[in-house]
Order: C-alpha cells, then structure tokens, then sequence
C-alpha cells in the first residue's frame, strides 16, 4: 500500500488524543463521530476531518480503518459493524461487555479477514517493555507468580464527581470492569493468557451500604486473583486507592525461577529492578540492580504504529482480537465470581469453536455493576 493510510475516529476525547497520534505516525484523520455536537465540532476543527454524528454515515466515509475510542462498555457492537463494512478496527477497551459479545467478534474478524488490534497502551509503556525484554531474554526463568497495580489516587471530593455525568459509563460499570490496564502488560511481558479469577472489591469505608455494595460490584478497588494458562498465577489490584505510582500509574512485579523483576513502587516508577539470588549468578553473589531507561517513543504512538503495521502487512497485531476479548472477559468472569462469593471462575478460551458454542448465547452483562 503506498498511499498514507486513512482513518476515522469514534469519540471526540479519547478519541482526539488517538487521532493526533496516527497523524504523528503517518496516517491521515479523514472523518470523525461523535454524538456531542460541541466536542465532534471541535474535534473535526483540530483535525481537519469530516464530522458525522451517524455512525453508518461515518462508515460510508473512504477510509481504511476506524479508531473506537467510544464508552467502554459499547465497542463490541460498532467494531462489528465496522468489520463488516470492510474497515480494520482498532478498539480501546473493552472489547465486550458480554461473553457472546467476544463470540460474535472473534467470528467477525475471522469472516472478514479484518484487522482487530485491542488498544491496550500500558504494555507499551516503557518499563513494561523493559520488562518484556528482560523476561524473554531469560533473566529470570520461568514466570511462577506476578503482582500488578494500576492506581490512582484520586481525593474523596474528586471522586465524588468522577465520571458522575449523565450517561457517563464509569457510573454504570463494576469495579471490576476496567482491569485492562494491570493485567494487559503481564500478559505482554509473560506471553501468559489468563484462565481463572477470583475476585474481590474493596469497600470505599465500613458503613453498611458501602459494604453492601462492595458485595455487589461497587467500591474503591478491585483485587483479583488470577491462573494463567502456564499455572502461574497473577494478583491484581486497580481503581482508586493512595499509593498512586509516579510518573507511570502501573507497577509490575514478576517472579521467576531464577530471579525478580519489577517496576521501582518509589521514585521514578519507569526505573527497573533486577534481582537474583546468589546460587543464580556466575558471581556467586547476590545481584540487585537498578536500570535506568531511556524515553523514547510513547506508548499511544505505539500502539497506533502498530495498527498502522498490521493495515499495510496483514499481519495480527500482539494485541489481536483473541488476546483483546480474553483480557476483557477477565472483568466479566471477576464479577460472575464476585456474586458467587468470590469463588473460582473460568475463563473461556474462545479460540476453540466448540466453548463458543457453549457461550454463543451467554448475554449476561458482566462490565455492568448492580445499580448503586
């Protein structure tokens, strides 16, 4: 393909910053949607592209992939249709909000031999991709239990008002719903798949509304406990809670057989740690060491080169829809768990077509919390 790639965007916030960045990587922004007559005006300013507030209008438009960047709860849908009007679709998560959702998107890209790359930024972040190196390099072994965090720590007045618009989707989704951004850079690091969760949510205080509520999906965080298909485990923790890492919100600790690597929890979070023991080194002695990293590229442009390399090669993205739907299905199993007191859930692997079978009708809504 020798002619710029053209592309279109769904979502006027979100949406804009992605935009800008596939112009810095070579891509043309020819079209834009958003609901919001205001911000898809100010958007299609800044961009220069065509506004439409219909999304088949927007499809009709000449272009050769869409960017969602449109409520978290809502892409599975638009990215369907997108595929089947001959657009690849990069999608910011999640990729589904139910099981059936994931089944009936795994089939569409497949159908249409469309590009799906699932916009999880963090595992391009760049102490994720350090540790990424490090693992594949065989630093430390094999991968045997993890920890990962993505927090903020947000003031109680804040969070009052945060995401409290009208329609909003933050005011509708679990605690759990937004996993993505802990578990993603694990997954990434390890080449780990998740395969069951059990889950947790911690209440904002001790009154008995707010423990009730934690009880049905509804709190401060969300803790999850996590078997990944090489029966290493994983816990994760996310949401609103003191401790926020600086400048990277993310931490990452990994152990292995033969040693630990993380992101520093103090100073500059982008820094990394190695650690082997002394029966590991050719020293004989124990090595703690701290690397510094140089910035380069940031993660947005990243994952838009990305989607730009899988256009023009046909080649699936890391990311690729298998990966995307299993990450978002750890949000939906985390809450079935959560309901049935936290017990073990299974996460199916719906690259086998008979568990899509078995699923194909599962439209449980499992991002949506128990109203508050």
């Amino acid at each position: 393909m020798d002619r710029r790639l053209r592309v279109g965007v769904v979502g006027g916030r979100r949406g804009l910053t992605l935009a800008r960045e596939c112009q810095m990587v070579g891509m043309e922004v020819v079209a834009i949607c958003d609901l919001d007559r205001a911000r898809l005006s100010s958007a299609s300013s800044a961009l220069g592209a065509v506004p439409y507030q219909d999304y088949d209008a927007f499809l009709a438009h000449d272009m050769d992939g869409v960017i969602l960047a449109n409520f978290f709860d809502a892409h599975a849908p638009l990215a369907i249709k997108a595929l089947k009007a001959g657009k690849h679709v990069m999608s910011e998560t999640a990729a589904c909000k139910t099981v059936a959702e994931g089944v009936q998107l795994l089939r569409t890209v497949e159908q249409t031999g469309g590009v799906y790359l699932f916009a999880a930024n963090y595992p391009f972040k760049p102490h994720a991709r350090e540790l990424r190196r490090l693992y594949q390099a065989g630093e430390v072994g094999t991968f045997q239990y993890g920890e990962c965090e993505y927090l903020h720590g947000f003031s109680p007045d804040y969070l009052t008002h945060f995401g409290q618009e009208p329609r909003h989707w933050r005011s509708r989704v679990s605690s759990l719903a937004y996993c993505t951004h802990s578990i993603t850079p694990v997954m990434y690091v390890t080449d780990t798949l998740p395969t069951e969760v059990s889950a947790f949510v911690i209440p904002s205080d001790s009154s008995p509304e707010s423990l009730d509520a934690a009880r049905r999906g509804r709190g401060i965080a969300a803790v999850m406990l996590i078997r990944m298909d090489t029966g290493a485990f994983l816990k994760s923790l996310h949401g609103f809670l003191q401790g926020e890492q600086e400048p990277e919100t993310s931490w990452i600790r990994i152990h292995g057989s033969r040693g630990l690597i993380e992101n520093l929890r103090h100073g500059d979070s982008r820094r990394v740690r190695v650690r082997k023991e002394e029966w590991t080194t050719q020293s004989g002695q124990v090595e703690d060491t701290v690397r510094d990293l140089v910035w380069d590229r940031g993660d947005d442009a990243l994952v838009c080169e990305s989607f730009a390399r899988a256009m023009q090669t046909g080649e699936p993205p890391y990311f690729d829809v298998y990966r995307g739907v299993i990450a978002s299905l750890v949000g939906i199993c985390g809450l079935r768990s959560l309901l049935r007191g936290s017990v073990p859930v299974a996460i199916p692997d719906l690259r086998q077509e008979d568990v899509r079978h078995e699923y194909e009708s599962d439209d449980w809504n499992g991002l949506e919390g128990p109203p508050k």
